[in-house]
């Protein structure tokens, strides 16, 4: 028995020295991969004209993972970039070649847990908050094309991104009659969703998930496109026949607006904008090939500022707003339009405080001017001010308009837009 537990004692002793040799080793090495890294990170991002402000990364080969606790990336001038927390799990294979080599190689095909990540565009003076995100990345991107998007465009990629919370923050949101509580409503989405292809063969791009949802807000969209480099002196990516379907719906009905420069009263119950494009690139220009989209607008009131009020009056010739106020109802506003290269449809319907009307158009893009082949334009004014600002505009225009047996007048309108014709 006392042999037994001498044998036991030593087999014990054994694998606590094991042990203690093993996480000894995870520690020295850990730390060795986290400061190489450090170095390998801060050096491309100089070579590349990026600042790192900080910069914390935690290794532990043991359990195969990186942890890159706080991570600050600057390019002067454009954008902030901050990550916190983001795991990122590597494999036997990279351990052992750091052993062999003495440097730590990042796997091109990689995915990370990121507890937050916050974007400021110092440009355009926004920022996005990312909160509990996962990403996971597939394709042959290097820290060295950082700053050369040609070398971007030469690799496969793949990348699925979720989140989920993103936060849209806008300094000036104030300044459009939106509180903080309205605008927290607006700018916050749940569970967001990018997902993305590129293909070096055809240098095609696809994205075939963008899911924005928020309590208010959804934006859903996908695209298709080939991606080209220009070697001039932006050095840009430009999309060349880019092809997306998109969905925009914005619920105004719980939002309040307050008072601001631009309205005294501004509420509408909802907006939604869908449709398809098919876009081709002419001469840094993009016409369509294909232009499909609906619109809808309910319940929409606005009451504008007086001092727009007065502009409107003025350039209304004291027409509109002679009281300085311009108030405006709309119950229901729809357009529909569709287009195929070189020829489109449109139709519209209004019904409003002021006056109602329809369109129906036919419309020809293949001069350098559209033109009207045949429009029909119905509207009924509703008010006193509305006959009088119509009254002025035949006489403007030199035309009389005739009603029709429901009380509307009728316009058809043909030639190009710049040069039409009345009847």
């Amino acid at each position: 028995m006392k042999r037994f537990l001498k044998n036991a004692s030593i087999y014990i002793l054994l694998m606590i020295l094991i042990a203690a040799v093993i996480f000894s080793l995870n520690y020295f090495y850990g730390e060795k991969i986290s400061q190489d890294l450090e170095t390998d990170i801060r050096q491309s991002a100089a070579e590349n004209d990026y600042q790192i402000r900080f910069i914390e990364i935690d290794t532990n080969p043991l359990l195969k993972t990186m942890n890159v606790i706080n991570l600050n990336l600057t390019k002067a001038d454009q954008f902030n970039l901050i990550v916190n927390q983001a795991e990122i799990n590597f494999s036997w294979q990279q351990i052992i070649n750091y052993f062999r080599n003495g440097s730590f190689q990042f796997d091109k095909n990689f995915k990370s847990q990121i507890m937050q990540i916050n974007y400021s565009n110092l440009q355009d003076n926004y920022q996005l908050n990312f909160s509990e995100a996962e990403l996971n990345y597939q394709g042959d991107f290097e820290l060295q094309e950082l700053n050369d998007p040609e070398a971007f465009l030469a690799e496969n990629h793949s990348l699925d991104f979720k989140t989920e919370e993103l936060k849209y923050d806008f300094p000036y949101y104030r300044s459009y009659g939106l509180n903080s509580e309205n605008w927290n409503r607006l700018s916050t989405f749940n569970n967001f969703n990018l997902k993305a292809d590129y293909t070096k063969e055809n240098k095609n791009l696809i994205i075939d998930q963008f899911n924005l949802k928020g309590e208010l807000l959804t934006i859903i969209f996908d695209l298709e496109s080939e991606l080209e480099y220009l070697d001039d002196k932006d050095e840009k990516i430009v999309f060349l026949d880019p092809k997306n379907s998109f969905d925009f719906l914005l619920l105004g009905e719980e939002l309040e607006f307050e008072e601001n420069s631009f309205f005294e009263d501004l509420s509408f119950k909802q907006l939604d904008f869908n449709g398809n494009l098919d876009l081709v690139l002419e001469d840094q220009y993009y016409s369509a090939n294909q232009a499909d989209f609906d619109l809808n607008l309910s319940d929409f009131k606005l009451l504008l500022s007086e001092e727009l009020s007065l502009q409107l009056n003025q350039n209304t010739f004291g027409i509109l707003a002679q009281d300085k106020q311009f108030e405006l109802a709309v119950d229901s506003f729809s357009y529909e339009q569709q287009y195929n290269k070189p020829n489109g449809t449109s139709s519209a319907d209004l019904k409003s405080s002021i006056v109602d009307g329809s369109l129906m158009a036919e419309i020809n893009y293949s001069e350098e001017i559209p033109y009207l082949s045949n429009a029909k334009l119905r509207y009924k004014p509703k008010t006193q001010t509305a006959e009088q600002l119509n009254s002025f505009l035949q006489l403007i225009l030199g035309r009389s308009f005739e009603r029709d047996d429901e009380d509307y007048f009728v316009v058809e309108v043909w030639g190009s837009i710049n040069d039409l014709n009345y009847e």
